[in-house]
Formats: C-alpha cells, sequence, structure tokens
C-alpha cells in the first residue's frame, strides 16, 4: 500500500467514526476538529495512521483495513488521550502523550481485530475501554505524573445556545466543543449519506429533550451536545427508508441516553451509551426481521 492510498484509507477510518466509509467526510471531519483544538486536529487524523499501520503490521484482511475497520477506534483513542490530559498550554509538548496516544490507538485497533476476526460489531467499544485504562483509569490513579485537564463546560444557555445544540452534539463525537467543528462534521456526513445527517440531527434533539425532561439533566450540559453525541451515532446506525428504522432510532435514541446516564454516575462515559443501545438494538432487529414480523400493521395504526 503506497502513501497515497494510506493516506485517503486513513481519512476513510475517521468517517467510519460515524460509520460511512468516505474519505471526504472523514477529510471535513479532520479539518473541524482543528476549529476546536489543533491537537485534536492532528491526533484525529494521527490516530486514524496509526490504526491502519497497526493493521497493516499485523496483516489483517485488507479490505478491512481498506474499508477504515481500523482506522476510527484509533482516532478516537488518540483524541481522547488529548481531550484527557493536553488541552491546556504547554501540555501538547509532553511527550508522554504523544506515546500513550499511539499505544491507545495500538490497542484499540487490536481490539478492534479480535471483534471483527469472530463476526462481532464493535462500533466503538475498542476506543472505550482502551480508554478506560489509559485516560479514565490513568487520571483516577494520577499515573506518571498525569492530571486531567479537560476544560469545563463553556456556558451556553441562552436560546441561541440551544439551537446550536445538535451542532455541539456532532462535536462532542469527537470530543469537540465548537460549532464550527460541528458544522464541518455534519457536512462531511451529509456528503456521504444525507439521510444519515438529518436523522442523526433530529436524533441529537430528541436525545437532549428525553434528558431533560425525563432525566432532568441541567441544559447547559444539553447545549453543549453531552447528551446529544450519542443518539448521533445511533441514527447513522440504523438509519434507512422505512418507517421500522425510523422506531429503530428513536428507542435506540432512548436507550442511549439512559445508559449513558447510568454510567455517567461512576466512570466516564465516552460513546458507552451508543454502543450498548445499538447492540440492544441489533438483538431487537435482528429477532423482528428473523420472524418476518409483519410491520406494515405498526404502519396503518401510526397512518389510520
Amino acid at each position: 500500500m503506497d502513501l497515497a492510498k494510506i493516506i485517503k484509507t486513513s481519512f476513510v477510518g475517521v468517517g467510519q467514526i460515524f460509520l460511512q466509509d468516505n474519505g471526504w467526510a472523514g477529510l471535513l471531519i479532520t479539518i473541524g476538529m482543528f476549529f476546536s483544538h489543533w491537537t485534536l486536529g492532528v491526533t484525529c487524523i494521527l490516530g486514524a495512521l496509526v490504526g491502519t499501520l497497526t493493521a497493516k503490521a499485523f496483516k489483517y484482511k485488507e479490505d478491512d483495513i481498506l474499508f477504515g475497520l481500523y482506522g476510527f477506534n484509533g482516532s478516537l483513542a488518540y483524541m481522547c488521550v488529548f481531550f484527557t490530559f493536553g488541552l491546556t498550554e504547554g501540555d501538547a509538548a509532553n511527550p508522554l502523550l504523544w506515546v500513550l496516544g499511539a499505544v491507545s490507538a495500538i490497542i484499540s485497533t487490536v481490539v478492534m481485530n479480535l471483534f471483527v476476526r469472530n463476526g462481532k460489531v464493535a462500533y466503538t467499544f475498542p476506543f472505550v475501554v482502551t480508554c478506560w485504562f489509559t485516560c479514565w483509569g490513568v487520571a483516577q490513579l494520577g499515573l506518571f505524573g498525569l492530571e486531567q485537564t479537560t476544560p469545563a463546560l463553556p456556558d451556553y444557555t441562552g436560546t441561541v445556545d440551544a439551537i446550536q445544540g445538535p451542532f455541539f452534539a456532532w462535536a462532542e463525537v469527537n470530543f469537540g466543543a465548537n460549532f464550527i467543528t460541528g458544522i464541518l462534521i455534519f457536512l462531511g456526513i451529509a456528503i456521504a449519506n444525507p439521510a444519515a445527517a438529518m436523522y442523526s440531527t433530529a436524533a441529537a434533539t430528541v436525545g437532549a429533550l428525553f434528558a431533560h425532561y425525563i432525566l432532568g439533566i441541567d441544559p447547559n450540559v444539553l447545549a453543549n451536545g453531552i447528551y446529544g453525541f450519542s443518539p448521533i451515532l445511533v441514527a447513522c446506525a440504523f438509519v434507512g427508508p422505512r418507517i421500522v428504522d425510523f422506531i429503530y432510532v428513536i428507542v435506540g435514541v432512548l436507550l442511549a441516553v439512559l445508559i449513558h446516564y447510568a454510567f455517567s454516575q461512576f466512570i466516564a462515559t465516552y460513546t458507552i451509551g451508543f454502543i450498548v443501545g445499538s447492540w440492544i438494538m441489533l438483538v431487537v432487529k435482528g429477532n423482528i426481521e428473523k420472524a418476518n414480523m409483519d410491520t406494515s400493521k405498526l404502519v396503518r395504526y401510526l397512518n389510520p
């Protein structure tokens, strides 16, 4: 695989964060991350590159590599390290962070391969389980002299800020906290899959409303997109032209929010709400379609 192909594959891997095998989407996502923090932009593509090269080194299946399956968890893992430890002045100069980020990207890629080899859907679980140890665990124990420097949530409480909430949710998938980041990520997904972009934006709003009115989550947390990013990924996973696909998305979004809330009580959530919610919906969807249930009856109930 030549250099140009490796770079292209890495951008496809970035696109796969949102389940899109599209290099242009990956490029826009990467550019968007620079508006949140330059280290997030660099580590977004660097993590995907490390994951791709790791897969090549271990001779994983070539088609899977080209499809970007070994780029997105590495990208998220590398960004997570800098989101946790490297967003304040001078921290990015610490070589330990760059090493820890690379190690996290490699580990998440190896974990991803375990799922792929066994025919299991991993989504972003390899990144989550890796960063529970290399980010959350390290921060909790104060290992290597590293202290968590994740900035406090900006104060977004006005009406305009609330309207922008879905785009902050797009950014939060990649640890971003910038409206332009969210816009560019949205545009990247819209290029690859317009339906996914629209479904996901609506899902972020539904997730935020559910979190506020049912769970009583603070409006500022919601405006920052904290309860919108897992719903976005759920929508990307289950978007489709059928009414039943819409139902899968809605139920999956509600599950993702509840799971996110439950995990937030004791550990960093990352995208665990999306992962577990989507695993549950995959089982539900599989059983429904295996049983060949007549979903047209449901459609008639909704459209009497």
